[in-house]
């Protein structure tokens, strides 16, 4: 009899894992912080390289508005994909307490990191819906996660492939609220960037202009 009920115990599955994956207002405040930090840090690389030609020699510097798109994919890929392989958080992240884990929880090889990215162009250039996804799919994925296999969870969670896991959403509530934020955002983000190029951009060129024929 002991022996009996010592084996239906050995053989029992192990008890479930309850993950909590991250819902949209979460994730939206998150990449708010980060499209903001990669923006700025992304023109004051551009205003640095567009005055690099002055002293090579050129005549006339590379205008900022010229470089602040290549200059800030270069710079978001790395931020993002480096962010997501190193630790799963990027500082957005890190400000609301989530991470991005693989389908196993499993940290992210370079190459998830760059698929995950890959897929956020793709989540974005489908009028973000790719984005907004993330309100009413079951297991709280965007497009790019679905891509890549990946998960947005707390950072106190952690599960592996050995677990049987079962995924509980932080926002159990599908609110169509989002949808009116997503078009609003998706409205605001391109266009204040844009705007705030157009008048810093000049005046940032004339003033790194004049620094630089002061200083010589």
């Amino acid at each position: 009899m002991n022996a009996s009920a010592n084996a239906d115990t050995s053989s029992a599955s192990p008890p479930e894992k309850r993950v909590m994956v991250i819902g949209f207002g979460r994730r939206l405040v998150a990449i708010i912080l980060d499209g903001a930090l990669v923006f700025i840090l992304s023109f004051i690389v551009a205003a640095v390289v567009s005055v690099i030609p002055l002293f090579i020699g050129w005549l006339i510097p590379i205008p900022v508005t010229a470089l602040i798109v290549p200059a800030g994919l270069l710079f978001s890929v790395i931020y993002f994909a480096g962010a997501w392989q190193k630790s799963g958080q990027t500082i957005g992240n890190m400000v609301v307490g989530i991470k991005v884990v693989g389908h196993d929880g499993s940290r992210l090889s370079w190459g998830k990191a760059l698929l995950r990215y890959l897929g956020y162009i793709v989540s974005g250039v489908a009028a973000s819906i790719g984005f907004l996804w993330v309100a009413f799919d079951r297991k709280r994925q965007g497009w790019h996660d679905k891509i890549a296999g990946t998960y947005v969870i707390r950072v106190e969670d952690k599960f592996s492939a050995e677990d049987t896991v079962r995924f509980v959403p932080s926002d159990p509530q599908r609110s169509w609220l989002w949808v009116i934020v997503w078009i609003v955002v998706a409205i605001a983000a391109p266009t204040g960037p844009f705007v705030g190029l157009l008048i810093l951009g000049p005046f940032v060129n004339q003033a790194l202009m004049n620094l630089v024929q002061g200083l010589r």
